[in-house]
């Protein structure tokens, strides 16, 4: 393919980040056409192809895949589907984004990055957003700089108290949401990116009233997580959803020289240089500040073939570790990451 060849993208789902940032960014790159477009509610796809221009909705989410008039596909529905879907379209000579997080668990990840790699198409993931903007400052600072020095310690938090459901919600469902915890992936995923992976996970977790049962127990509303970091730090990572008066959402970085805050859902960062005390803040300069384009990375690679960050293999790492946490959860045992055995 060149730089300006047609590419059909069809999607799968319909939902607030479809209508909010992939069809918007889709509709802003020349030579890109959306065919169709699928729901599990007929109603809602009937009323974003009216809303955008598309000219058909699929009665299945694999005639989007079968369609000749289909190029790539867009994945954006809840994790239960991604593995059938992913596998369908590699299947069917499709290029594949999908949307976080990528699998129900460890296991369905991996089938994912095997077709993707037998296939050799095009396969990528939709970015957590909270800590996007300042990625690249962050990076630099970390590794260019040496602004915290030797990595120590990194501690998570992610507490809120979200509206109380009105009847079901898919995100408290283990039968379609997996291990999919709260926001840990998220946070794993900007981790991941920060400082590295773990080696090694030890979680408690317990639940106060409001989330879903599964076979195994309940899918906890408060979690608690102490790592082993390949780079040598300690990471903890506390999550609740059932606090009032929660410190919301943030990572924060110790190091041998200073130490590096950042406030996830404002893409505010702080830090302490070597020899003060105080956070100070750090500035996200208009030229570094990393947007989310993997839209268009997409339609890139398929033509030109560059690279599409995140992949599969950035979202195997994350959902190694979030497989690890629920075996910890169930055996009360530090786990390695990722575990030895998935089926335990």
């Amino acid at each position: 393919m060149n730089e300006t060849e047609t590419v059909r993208v069809g999607i799968i789902g319909a939902g607030g980040v479809v209508r909010g940032r992939h069809i918007p960014a889709l509709q802003r790159i020349p030579g890109v056409e959306i065919p169709l477009i699928w729901s599990r509610t007929p109603e809602k796809a009937q009323a974003v192809a009216a809303e955008f221009g598309i000219n058909a909705t699929a009665d299945h989410w694999q005639e989007v895949i079968e369609s000749p008039e289909v190029d790539a596909v867009i994945i954006a529905t809840p994790p239960v589907l991604h593995l059938p879907a992913t596998l369908a379209a590699l299947s069917a000579g499709k290029h594949v984004l999908c949307q976080a997080r990528m699998a129900r668990n460890l296991d369905e990840a991996r089938q994912m990055l095997s077709a993707a790699r037998t296939s050799k198409l095009v396969t990528a993931l939709y970015p957590a957003r909270p800590g996007l903007k300042g990625d690249r400052v962050m990076r630099r600072l970390l590794h260019e700089e040496g602004f915290v020095g030797d990595i120590r310690e990194v501690r998570v938090t992610g507490m809120h108290r979200p509206p109380t459901p009105q009847g079901y919600s898919w995100k408290q469902d283990p039968d379609v949401a997996g291990l999919n915890i709260m926001r840990l992936g998220m946070w794993v995923e900007v981790v991941n990116r920060w400082v590295g992976p773990a080696i090694r996970v030890m979680a408690l977790g317990r639940t106060h009233g409001h989330q879903q049962r599964s076979e195994d127990g309940d899918m906890p509303d408060s979690l608690a997580v102490v790592a082993e970091l390949e780079c040598g730090a300690v990471a903890s990572y506390h999550l609740s959803d059932c606090v009032a008066a929660g410190p919301g959402h943030s990572v924060e970085i110790y190091g041998t020289r200073g130490a590096l805050v950042y406030q996830l859902l404002s893409d505010e960062i702080s830090g302490t240089p070597d020899g003060m005390t105080h956070l100070q803040p750090i500035e996200i300069p208009v030229e570094e500040a990393r947007q989310q384009t993997t839209d268009a990375d997409f339609i890139r690679a398929i033509r030109t073939g560059a690279p599409v960050i995140p992949d599969f293999d950035e979202g195997v790492r994350y959902m190694a570790f979030l497989t690890s946490v629920d075996l910890s959860l169930r055996t009360g045992m530090a786990i390695a990451v990722p575990p030895g055995d998935t089926s335990a």
